[in-house]
């Protein structure tokens, strides 16, 4: 049975390229759907996860970084301080302002961070400094490439002038990207001086997480402690509560375009052999072999499919990073995994309608006429 469905499948060559590359390009659709989410997701939170921090401390009325504003008084520093467990504790300055380059106005999110310390720092510097110092700046790679910045160059954030040092990756949210400057800079350019949005604490080895946040809040009743996991979490829901739905939906419309292309492929060609079928079920074939030899084919072009739209995604992700960097996509092992599945499940729904027609095949109209 399983020659005679690998025979039938291969025996019109541009119908299976029909039906292996119409499930590709679903899966190709899918992946690079799913991967879009999961590029916002973890790049978002990819900057704090990579903080070398065990705590983020902001004003209670505050939910996250972007949408919300976290003021609090600098002079809090020393009561998070005197915490026991308590390592180290950074201020953090962040805000989205308008930066003026040498070609037109844009935004960015504004990082003043402590440079002694490289609390709140860049991820990872791919060409110049690594630290900035006063008057300097450090850029995106992806802020460089779309504004033409290149190292040398002056940005203008208020009525302060900046000189680009480094470029850095890791640091793209699409919309805008991250800049960082040293702490004394963004407080006399965000007129902030005596105010931080966050402080970043460190913990000494072994110290519980739980007893001090509960003591930082009962230092400082009109803040909000967060451990790092829990930060990550806020600063990414936007993501999931905005971006997903669209994406399910899409998802949904890929797998219909994988199950209707594979159906009508095996359907065309179950009809097509309608009699060869009859002839079949009158030396004896049982429904039932019939039925696992069109699920067979629909298997084929499924997994077929699958494998080459991973492939596609795989160098479309390639080709899109190197021209269009500002594009975020992130392939889990997971995700691929899941895509399988859900291919198998397209063939198996596929089979329905052909499976349905062999069943109505009448063994006694072949020997007609």
């Amino acid at each position: 049975m399983l020659f005679i469905a690998l025979k039938n499948l291969f025996q019109e060559k541009t119908r299976l390229f029909i039906s292996v590359g119409g499930v590709a390009f679903s899966v190709l659709l899918i992946l690079i759907l799913q991967g879009l989410l999961q590029g916002f997701s973890f790049r978002i939170g990819e900057y704090i996860r990579k903080q070398d921090a065990d705590l983020w401390v902001g004003d209670a009325r505050a939910r996250d970084m972007f949408h919300s504003i976290s003021l609090l008084s600098i002079a809090d520093e020393e009561k998070i301080e005197g915490v026991e467990g308590v390592e180290s504790v950074s201020p953090f300055l962040a805000r989205q302002v308008v930066v003026a380059t040498a070609h037109k106005e844009t935004a960015t999110y504004f990082i003043g961070y402590d440079a002694t310390t490289g609390v709140g720092g860049p991820t990872k510097v791919v060409e110049g400094k690594e630290t900035p110092s006063n008057g300097e700046i450090i850029v995106d790679r992806v802020f460089a490439g779309n504004h033409k910045v290149k190292i040398g160059d002056n940005l203008i954030v208020g009525q302060s002038n900046f000189k680009v040092v480094g470029v850095s990756t890791g640091t793209n949210l699409v919309s805008f990207q991250y800049s960082f400057v040293t702490k004394e800079d963004a407080e006399r350019t965000l007129s902030m001086t005596g105010q931080t949005n966050y402080f970043v604490v460190k913990l000494k080895d072994n110290s519980d997480r739980e007893r001090v946040a509960q003591e930082i809040k009962q230092n400082l009743p009109t803040v909000k402690v967060f451990t790092k996991e829990e930060f990550v979490d806020r600063n990414t829901e936007i993501v999931r509560d905005t971006f997903l739905p669209v994406v399910r939906v899409l998802l949904v419309i890929g797998f219909i375009v994988g199950v209707a292309v594979i159906g009508l492929t095996i359907y065309t060609s179950t009809v097509e052999k309608s009699k060869e079928y009859g002839v079949l079920k009158a030396i004896g074939v049982r429904n039932s072999q019939l039925y696992k030899m069109v699920f067979a084919q629909s298997l084929v072009a499924g997994v077929s499919g699958f494998l080459f739209g991973s492939l596609m995604a795989l160098v479309v992700n390639l080709v899109i990073d190197r021209f269009v960097p500002a594009f975020i996509t992130y392939f889990r092992l997971i995700d691929f995994g899941w895509v399988f599945l859900a291919s198998v499940l397209m063939a198996i729904l596929a089979s329905y309608i052909p499976i349905r027609r062999i069943a109505m095949v009448n063994p006694a109209e072949v020997f007609k006429g």
